[in-house]
């Protein structure tokens, strides 16, 4: 081994062992102090800062950069055939049928055509879900096989704000499968990959089956998941993520953009928590602060 590859050796281990704080207005630099914060510090990313307080000035950074990625409304994919030219074009519906329907969905303002056509009597939800499945080239998921494995893996207010639901994990490839019922939300797809280090591919169940899961995950005993509304103000949630992160002494935060959620993961030795930042287009005085497991929490209306 040669010197400059030994030196870089000895530099890498120094580091693990004695970790510097990545904050760059700290004044822990002298050995001893890192000797004394080595144990306490914490992790945001790949990072690590010594104290709580180089800890809460990153967060404050990251939310900033997060915060300026929300998107001010969820843009619908364009460039997908219509779901009912799709079944049209396949013998499921008539010219008639389809009309139909639109006009049902025109004269009420809501829903998808998806449903209208269901109401109507012109196609069964397991046509639709299929015709979904064409549509976003998604496999179709068996429900009834998905594994138990993967409770506890997401925020059930994610899960309800996007209508999806993971369904299997597997840990030798670290792959997710994530079930959607309406539409494949991929900046939800990619947050997960983010903050469970995983890879992730899209599926598709019938709506029915994705109501009664939801249903069945809000009636069950979950690990805290904290949704907080209104919350725009990036050194409040970097106060509160901090505090949190003290509080339940967490080694690690993640933070990522969720569609219209701020999503802080923090990794327990327990078991990891959730915080999610919910920004409205009209926020109301004050915040809000919502623990799952109780009902009511809205789910916005597809178009």
């Amino acid at each position: 081994m040669n010197v400059a590859s030994w030196a870089s050796t000895v530099r890498s281990n120094w580091e693990t062992v004695f970790p510097r704080c990545r904050e760059a207005d700290c004044g822990s630099r002298k050995m001893w102090t890192r000797l004394y914060w080595r144990r306490a510090g914490i992790h945001l990313e790949n990072s690590w800062y010594c104290s709580p307080q180089c800890f809460e000035h990153a967060v404050r950074r990251s939310l900033t950069c997060t915060q300026s990625a929300l998107p001010s409304k969820t843009q619908p994919v364009r460039h997908r055939i219509p779901l009912g030219l799709l079944m049209l074009s396949r013998g499921q519906l008539t010219n008639r049928q389809l009309r139909m329907a639109l006009d049902a969905q025109r004269t009420s303002g809501t829903g998808r055509i998806g449903h209208w056509l269901e109401q109507l009597g012109f196609a069964t939800e397991q046509q639709i879900t299929a015709a979904l499945g064409v549509q976003w080239a998604c496999p179709v998921f068996p429900i009834s096989t998905a594994r138990d494995n993967c409770e506890g893996l997401l925020p059930l207010p994610l899960l309800e704000a996007f209508r999806m639901l993971p369904v299997q994990f597997v840990p030798a490839t670290r792959l997710l499968y994530v079930a959607f019922c309406e539409s494949i939300e991929y900046t939800a797809l990619y947050a997960i990959e983010q903050m469970l280090r995983c890879r992730t591919e899209a599926c598709l169940v019938g709506d029915s089956a994705m109501t009664d899961a939801l249903g069945l995950l809000a009636e069950s005993r979950r690990p805290a998941d904290i949704l907080f509304d209104g919350c725009r103000d990036a050194a409040e949630m970097a106060r509160i993520t901090c505090g949190y992160a003290l509080k339940l002494g967490a080694s690690e935060v993640r933070i990522a953009c969720c569609g219209e959620f701020i999503w802080a993961r923090l990794e327990c030795s327990r078991e990891p928590a959730n915080l999610l930042f919910h920004r409205r287009d009209t926020a109301p005085q004050g915040d809000t602060l919502h623990l799952t497991g109780c009902r009511g929490s809205s789910r916005p209306v597809a178009n």
